[in-house]
């Protein structure tokens, strides 16, 4: 049978209680110590990681704030530059308008003008020709026939005219 021996029993503790102490001192905290500062590795690194996707988010969001005012000036000059391009084309339609009315004018103008010389040219073409019928009436026979010759040439040169 197994006899348990008082004094080996205190002896197996002892050692038991000086390899509990030993691997503590040596194996645990030491252990613990590199744990502990790998985590504050980690907890600085994901420290620096959240201060970067802050930064990244504040960053994103100035560039799309950005890009709305970049938008917003697009749209502001598009909108000017088509008030300035209607303005224009209206400036362009009110000057040709104007120019159209005035050449119209002119063209009425100078028409009237063409036409009072026209009818001043055949009033006078017809003062000659009722004179040069006055006077070769004048001059001529008592004959009828002769006085219708003379008609009918005045009526001749008048449909000429």
């Amino acid at each position: 049978m197994i006899r348990i021996d008082a004094a080996n029993l205190i002896f197996t503790v002892i050692n038991l209680l000086v390899l509990v102490v030993a691997m503590k001192i040596f194996l645990f905290k030491p252990v613990q110590n590199i744990i502990a500062k790998r985590q504050e590795e980690a907890d600085k690194q994901l420290l620096e990681a959240a201060q970067k996707q802050e930064a990244a988010a504040a960053l994103e969001q100035k560039y799309s704030d950005t890009l709305n005012n970049i938008e917003e000036e697009k749209k502001k000059a598009l909108s000017e530059a088509r008030k300035d391009a209607d303005t224009a084309y209206q400036k362009i339609i009110d000057d040709a308008n104007k120019k159209a009315d005035k050449i119209k004018e002119d063209a009425v103008i100078e028409a009237e003008n063409t036409k009072t010389q026209i009818i001043k040219k055949a009033e006078k073409e017809i003062a000659d020709m009722v004179v040069s019928a006055a006077t070769k009436v004048v001059a001529g026979t008592d004959n009828v026939s002769a006085d219708n010759s003379l008609y009918d040439e005045f009526l001749n040169k008048a449909g000429e005219e």
